[in-house]
């Protein structure tokens, strides 16, 4: 027979000052990046708004070059968006700096736990809604934080 345990990963990164340091220099990383972006756009809306008010009066030439150095603002900041926010981006670069060490190590810890209680399968009850119920003395995540060197008041 199978023996098996749950840990609530949220729940033990949530209790690692680390991680929330590490999800506030995120956040403000991000930030930083977003208010370049939102620059941009303030441009893009200027020089629109500037094209509007004067459209009556430029020659089709003229229009055509105001036209293309919108076009021209507006792939900046779809490449920009793309560089800073994509699958390979600066802010994922930096998550993985910041945050993948911290998991990696929540990992190997649940591991050692799972070895050490000769557990065959440990599922993360935060990873998804499909757990309906588990015995709350099968939760392990206080085992993981204390294995970790974390101090928890509630002992499980």
């Amino acid at each position: 027979m199978t023996r098996y345990a749950f840990v609530n990963l949220e729940y033990i990164l949530n209790n690692i000052p680390e991680y929330a340091r590490a999800q506030e220099e995120l956040n403000a990383y991000s930030q930083k990046l977003q208010t370049e972006i939102d620059k941009i756009y303030i441009e893009i809306a200027n020089l629109q708004s500037k094209y509007n008010a004067d459209k009556v009066f430029l020659t089709v030439t003229m229009r055509e070059r105001r036209e293309e150095e919108i076009a021209a603002w507006e792939n900046k900041a779809r490449v920009l968006q793309e560089r800073y926010f994509g699958s390979s981006g600066l802010l994922f670069a930096k998550r993985e700096e910041l945050v993948k060490p911290l998991q990696d190590e929540v990992v190997a810890a649940i591991k050692e736990v799972a070895r050490e209680g000769n557990f065959g399968m440990i599922i993360d009850v935060s990873a998804d809604n499909s757990v309906i119920y588990f015995d709350p003395k099968l939760d392990k995540s206080n085992v993981v934080l204390r294995k970790l060197g974390y101090t928890i008041k509630k002992d499980e």
